[in-house]
């Protein structure tokens, strides 16, 4: 499939991500004593990337079967559309319980996801586009990014 290097180069980036969520815990002094929201960050950081994993290698795994870049796209983003839907009112629900303040890490994130799921949302639609489909995986993956940092920059 055209693009599939770029795919898999995403794929490969998002797997390092998950990686470093092993080094958060090492950054807090005492792992125990961890809010919720840390411990719902740590959690982003691993769930996010190996999502955003899965999702860069469907259209790879689509297109054998498909045959037609255009229609595996189409197929693909609509997948990751509806899951990644179900993924963001699950997520709120669990802020929204846990307590946890909507503070700027927290509106960056609910921000990156929904974002990056009307961007698969589109491409299913409009586009089918694999800059676009790139895009919305990059914003996607901008969770876990902004999950780890947010951690990193409260570490004692």
């Amino acid at each position: 499939m055209p693009g599939e290097a770029l795919l898999i180069g995403i794929a490969t980036i998002a797997v390092v991500v998950a990686g470093f969520a092993a080094i958060a815990p090492a950054l807090a002094s005492d792992r125990a004593a961890w809010t919720i929201g840390q411990r719902y960050r740590l959690r982003a950081i691993v769930s996010t990337s190996f999502n955003v994993t899965f999702e860069s290698l469907l259209p790879a795994v689509l297109f054998p079967a498909l045959d037609d870049v255009r229609t595996t796209l189409v197929v693909a983003s609509a997948l990751v559309f509806w899951y990644a839907l179900f993924v963001i009112v699950v997520r709120t629900r669990q802020v929204v319980r846990a307590g946890m303040p909507w503070v700027p890490w927290t509106r960056f994130v609910a921000a990156s996801g929904i974002t990056a799921t009307a961007l698969f949302g589109l491409n299913a639609l409009f586009f089918a586009s694999l800059t676009v489909y790139a895009l919305a995986l990059c914003l996607q993956l901008s969770v876990a990014a902004i999950s780890f940092y947010s951690l990193a920059a409260t570490a004692e």
